[in-house]
């Protein structure tokens, strides 16, 4: 069971703490209708993203542009089923590691059967006198016998 036994070097957190984290990212995913300048705005002035197989983005406006150019090269729609959080580790009051992986279909834009998938996502947090920001965000898909 991850994110049970934490090292020495995890901080105690509360249940406030814990849910904080969890109403960030409830807002944070919700923005995503809202459009990229939105969905960047969740990132640290500096933050970044390391996508897969592509430089990485830093900063919001860097980030955005880079969803908006992922949006339009995208050859299919990706429809999510379940969201798993694998680890939430406070290293200190004002920085949390959340690892979360995320399951669902993704159906091509052109026709044809949709194809299930398994993202897992790593995030680098950061408490702000507002709440929370994203500093870093990298991601892989799972092979699909694992």
């Amino acid at each position: 069971m991850a994110g049970l036994v934490a090292p020495a070097t995890a901080r105690a957190q509360s249940a406030a703490d814990t849910a904080s984290v969890q109403a960030f990212y409830q807002r944070w995913f919700g923005s995503l209708a809202q459009g990229p300048d939105r969905y960047a705005g969740f990132y640290a002035e500096d933050g970044t993203v390391l996508p897969p197989n592509m430089a990485p983005a830093q900063g919001r406006a860097a980030i955005a542009e880079w969803l908006r150019a992922s949006q339009a090269a995208a050859t299919h729609a990706t429809r999510p089923t379940g969201l798993v959080v694998d680890e939430m580790r406070f290293l200190s009051a004002s920085l949390v590691l959340h690892r979360t992986t995320l399951s669902g279909e993704r159906v091509p834009k052109a026709g044809g059967p949709a194809v299930p998938f398994r993202t897992r996502y790593v995030d680098l947090l950061r408490r702000t006198a507002d709440g929370w920001e994203v500093l870093y965000r990298i991601w892989n898909d799972v092979p699909p016998s694992h």
